[in-house]
């Protein structure tokens, strides 16, 4: 099973390995246009060349037609949630992608959409001259948006794949309500989802030229009257610092979100930290992942959301420091949910493997299924029950400026706060914490769960995720079950404190370094 699995994942040399169609799916009815000069690869979440089924599958399309592929990467300035940290972090993937895809012989143009130029009009000017439309299959937020317009738009075929998690979306039939019930289904799912993962290097084994004739594109650029924007404030930006303040200045986007110096974006520096992650923090994992000063995890989940790395090649980068075959797998336990010893792994790998596959890919498996996923309407009867029943229990409150600015009485949940408002991400137990306090503080549910994605949306750069909106939710009962005892504002929603969790954790370290005279945003510092 090894070698089927290397096989899989690796690709072997020589050999085209096409896209299986549970990662494609058709979003309209019109035909392949033959006569088109290009395949289309306009790209939205998969924001990457390595282990990208949409990449197979346009390059699968262009050995067909015998035409060249054209990939634009874009972003849009004009969304809810758009700021320096957000941009500049897109930025600098897309200066990574520039070289990689120069060097795969590969036509790639980065785009950023500004207040003039909106992404579905030039999607649908570029896609009269395609023959067909490959965009990325994203459950939430924009990249969903931009792919239902691409499929009234465009009038070629349109195809969203799933390049998101190791079990493709199509898989599962509902949305699955708890961990338990989506484990069961990652067991039964994992042997056949093997041969649905993409190729690490989508053009190995492949001979013909793919690159579109550039001075054939200055025609046609010219000729649909589209701008594409400048490379060197493209540089600009991604240099991050004063240097891309300046050059974002003008843009009507969030400047008080400013961009994480020690967070850059892009395929390169997710590799290096993937490469840390296994030869230093993997082993000690599942101890020392609630390590407050120095926790053994990851820290890949921006790069995951922004698709500058796939879960793909972490799972195999784990597998293989584990020399695991599928023969490890207890095949007698397939099926049942069993949180530990199914994948037959060290106690640390199978702990990480069930936080990115089975919590990871359970809120794209609901976001998938549910419109509602990133409302209140999403948690389970018993919750919004019981949530109901203790509305109108007393509470300490304080204001969204106050919570959003970390200016509770809580030193542990202002510390986490401040985190997230400096860095743009919060360590992972103390996510927990930080919106069942939020619960506690807001008026009422509604409130809370609105504070929550505001926050989280604006400020954390693995924000707008499937994966960010299950945490929220579970915070409010979703896949969880009922706690006892009852307690006020929470009723039978888990209840955590942050005077448990000093106790759980040692926090003095990480309470000295988040402490409040540590620099706010100007615009929090009131």
């Amino acid at each position: 099973m090894l070698e089927r699995l290397n096989w899989v994942v690796i690709g072997v040399s020589g050999e085209v390995v096409s896209v299986s169609s549970p990662r494609v799916r058709r979003l309209n009815d019109e035909s392949i246009d033959d006569s088109g000069e290009f395949v289309l690869y306009w790209m939205t979440s998969t924001r990457r060349y390595h282990y990208n089924a949409a990449m197979d599958r346009a390059i699968e399309l262009c050995q067909e037609l015998g035409k060249p592929l054209l990939v634009v990467e874009c972003i849009s300035v004009r969304h809810e949630w758009s700021s320096e940290r957000v941009l500049t972090f897109v930025v600098q993937g897309m200066v990574d992608n520039m070289s990689i895809f120069s060097d795969n012989g590969i036509t790639y143009l980065p785009w950023i959409e500004n207040h003039l130029d909106s992404g579905d009009g030039m999607l649908k000017k570029l896609s009269t001259k395609a023959c067909a439309v490959v965009i990325d299959d994203y459950p939430t937020y924009l990249p969903r948006w931009v792919m239902e317009r691409a499929s009234k738009s465009c009038k070629v075929s349109v195809e969203a794949v799933d390049s998101n998690g190791i079990i493709p979306m199509s898989y599962a039939d509902k949305a699955h309500k708890t961990a338990y019930s989506f484990r069961k289904h990652v067991q039964k799912s994992l042997y056949g989802a093997l041969s649905t993962i993409p190729n690490e290097n989508p053009m190995s084994g492949i001979n013909s030229d793919l690159a579109m004739d550039m001075s054939r594109f200055d025609d046609i650029i010219e000729e649909l009257d589209i701008k594409f924007t400048p490379l060197e404030w493209i540089w600009r930006v991604a240099e991050g610092g004063s240097v891309g303040k300046k050059a974002m200045a003008p843009l009507t986007i969030d400047h008080e979100v400013c961009s994480v110096e020690s967070m850059r974006g892009g395929y390169f520096e997710a590799a290096s930290r993937l490469g840390r992650f296994l030869e230093k923090r993997l082993q000690n994992y599942s101890e020392g992942r609630n390590d407050a000063d120095n926790p053994a995890v990851s820290g890949l989940s921006p790069w995951l959301h922004f698709g500058h790395i796939s879960s793909f090649r972490i799972v195999k980068g784990v597998l293989e420091k584990e020399n695991w075959t599928y023969d490890s797998v207890c095949v007698e336990d397939t099926g049942r949910g069993s949180r530990s010893g199914w994948w037959g792994l060290s106690a640390s790998a199978e702990s990480f493997l069930d936080q990115i596959i089975t919590w990871r890919e359970l809120g794209f498996n609901f976001a998938h299924f549910r419109r509602d996923h990133n409302t209140l309407d999403s948690i389970p009867n018993w919750a919004k029950e019981t949530l109901n029943e203790h509305r109108d229990d007393e509470r300490v409150s304080y204001s969204f400026e106050e919570i959003e600015g970390a200016k509770t009485s809580d030193e542990v949940w202002n510390s986490a706060q401040r985190q997230l408002l400096r860095t743009g991400h919060m360590h992972n137990y103390l996510r927990m914490l930080w919106g069942k306090r939020i619960l506690e503080w807001s008026p009422d549910p509604e409130t809370a769960a609105d504070w929550m994605i505001r926050i989280n949306d604006r400020w954390a750069l693995d924000g707008r995720d499937p994966n960010s909106y299950t945490g929220i939710f579970w915070v409010l009962g979703r896949h969880d079950r009922a706690w006892g005892p009852e307690r006020p504002i929470f009723g039978k929603i888990r209840y955590m404190s942050s005077a448990n969790t000093k106790r759980k954790l040692k926090l003095d370290g990480y309470l000295s370094r988040w402490a409040e005279d540590a620099p706010l945003p100007k615009s929090l510092r009131r």
